[in-house]
């Protein structure tokens, strides 16, 4: 490999020029002989879980690839049983004649492609929206394995690039120099298209096939072959580019995501200085030039304050609402007028008869009310059919336009999550049990609730979007013509369900965000430079923070290897780092 595909060299000469220790003289000419390697491709230097879990993501993608293929191929009978009604030309004594009509019971079947039927027909929606709940968990899982390596990947290019301040970034709304480069605004762009079609192609996958008339309505789980194949291909290509970034972002700090081994590392490659008297100095209070020593804070700022990037998706996740509340209002008028634009009258009386006179389940049915547009596709028993073909890429491109703001604004609030996720990792440090500076990802995620809430969040969400945006298949006979309908439908009541949960979801994260941590142990969030600051000794394993020392009436708070006394409040703090200890390199000896 050429020293050209290689941004980033690891252990470069500490910059600040202090006498090195005949241990550090032998580390250093070690050091000059693996930068003088071949370095092997980044990825390998990614965990065996990640690859496992990254493997499996890309084996399930290609699965729904040959799946697709294979149910496009194969055909199913559907069929239609119930009563048709036929004007009454003829004079039957036979049939029975009401109103001028006769209503006579038929069975009309037909066989269509590219259609699975799943259970048995049910005159709840229920089982059918449960079903596409289980591709909405299938789809964020997957999503979100790929996502931390493109995650991962782009962070090591940033850091080689200096340009990573924060341990967390919104991988879609951040990119490396040079927008044709793996990591790019290009293709980081279409890793956003990817992720959006992946979400809206897992809502298709599972039509709700609707049969009989009136009361006897029933309904069943079909599984349709185009958006499987388009699930697949999402996911894999998303796959490629994450994998694409990787090889090329440079070996080191691939798999560092920790908080605190992304701050330990970058100070041994010299990438950040530790800067004197800031021990107590918070992530706010870090940037002045001017380090006074100050009192300890009995509160500590929060992460609005501390960070723009969670402004903004506080923000986003609250402008979601009234996107989502208007486009209920708009569905619920046309499903009103659309068949009578041209009447006149009151015509906010009419929109809310109807809607007070519809169902208001919380699971979409034939009573909801929607607004419709309707693809048929004329058959015969006689012959094999499909649903409209030529319909699918208008539909996706559809779902995709009204899902995107959801899934992308989803996507920008895992700043707020991992943001402070990243504080509290640095702030277990000052407790009894100490702060492990590496961390297994999964463990991290798993270890804390706001991690979890937004991962269950994900799917959920998606899923209610699904309930209020859906396909509805229909097989319908008038005793003359044979039809098999695709019905493209947005539901009004199910659109303000989704955002009456986006309110609560709005109000959990704007919450995190706006916390501010209890005690005296400065906030960093995740911020290199500020955790460089205070963190003067570096030991093997965990990390303690605490009350180190006192010097002319001038404290200094600092970590340690073994737990610390506690801060005094009121006394002035702005130590100068003890330049023995403050060595990555050091190690706790007893």
């Amino acid at each position: 490999m050429s020293s050209e595909s290689l941004p980033y060299l690891p252990y470069r000469q500490n910059p600040r020029g202090d006498d090195v220790s005949e241990k550090s003289k032998m580390l250093a000419n070690a050091d000059d002989a693996e930068r003088n390697k071949p370095h092997l491709p980044a990825h390998v230097y990614l965990s065996k879980l990640t690859i496992r879990a990254f493997i499996a993501s890309m084996v399930f993608a290609a699965t729904c690839i040959i799946a697709g293929a294979v149910f496009s191929q194969l055909t199913h009978a559907v069929s239609y049983k119930g009563p048709v009604i036929y004007s009454n030309t003829t004079n039957n004594a036979t049939a029975g004649v009401q109103n001028g009509t006769i209503a006579v019971n038929l069975t009309v079947s037909a066989n269509v492609e590219g259609i699975i039927p799943v259970l048995s027909p049910s005159p709840h929606t229920i089982t059918v929206s449960t079903i596409s709940l289980t591709f909405s968990i299938i789809a964020t899982i997957f999503t979100e394995i790929i996502g931390f390596v493109h995650s991962t990947a782009l962070r090591s290019a940033l850091i080689a690039e200096g340009r990573l301040d924060f341990n967390t970034n919104t991988r879609l709304f951040t990119a490396a120099k040079g927008w044709a480069s793996p990591n790019g605004w290009l293709l980081n762009a279409l890793m956003a298209l990817l992720l959006v079609m992946s979400y809206a192609s897992s809502a298709l996958v599972v039509m709700r096939f609707q049969m009989g008339v009136e009361s006897t309505v029933e309904y069943q789980a079909w599984l349709t072959a185009p958006p499987i194949i388009v699930l697949g291909v999402s996911i894999f290509l998303q796959g490629v580019i994450a994998l694409f970034g990787a090889y090329h972002c440079g070996p080191a700090l691939l798999e560092s995501t920790g908080v605190l081994d992304t701050t330990q590392q970058q100070i041994e490659h010299g990438d950040i200085v530790p800067r004197p008297h800031r021990c107590m100095r918070n992530v706010l209070q870090g940037q002045s030039t001017t380090p006074d020593p100050l009192e300890p804070l009995a509160l500590q700022p929060s992460a609005w304050r501390a960070s723009l990037t969670v402004k903004r998706a506080v923000f986003a996740v609250w402008c979601l609402i009234p996107v989502y509340t208007i486009w209920g209002a708009t569905v619920d008028v046309l499903g009103t007028h659309a068949s009578d634009l041209g009447s006149t009258g009151n015509s906010t009386r009419n929109v809310f008869q109807q809607l007070a006179n519809s169902s208001w389940a919380f699971f979409p049915n034939s009573n909801s009310q929607a607004f419709s547009v309707q693809f048929l596709e004329h058959v015969s028993g006689a012959e094999s059919a499909s649903l409209p073909k030529s319909a699918w890429p208008l539909i996706l491109l559809a779902f995709m336009a009204i899902q995107s703001s959801l899934t992308l604004v989803l996507h920008y609030c895992e700043v707020i999550i991992n943001t402070t996720r990243d504080e509290k990792v640095w702030r277990q440090a000052a407790g009894g049990k100490g702060a492990a500076i590496s961390q297994a990802p999964l463990i991290a995620a798993l270890g804390n609730w706001r991690s979890v809430f937004l991962v269950v969040t994900k799917p959920l969400l998606h899923w209610m979007f699904g309930l209020s945006f859906t396909v509805v298949g229909t097989f319908s006979t008038d005793g003359y013509n044979t039809s098999l309908e695709m019905a493209v439908t947005a539901a009004c009541v199910q659109t303000w369900y989704l955002s009456i949960a986006l309110v609560g979801f709005a109000t959990i994260t704007t919450l995190i965000a706006n916390n501010k941590p209890p005690g005296p142990q400065p906030a960093a969030y995740g911020h290199f430079q500020t955790l460089a600051d205070l963190i003067d000794e570096w030991p093997l394993g965990k990390l303690y923070w605490g009350h180190k020392a006192d010097k002319d009436d001038v404290c200094h708070a600092g970590t340690s290897g073994k737990p610390l006394p506690e801060v005094q409040m009121g006394r002035m703090y702005a130590g100068e780092l003890d330049q023995k200890s403050s060595s990555t390199a050091n190690t706790q000896s007893e």
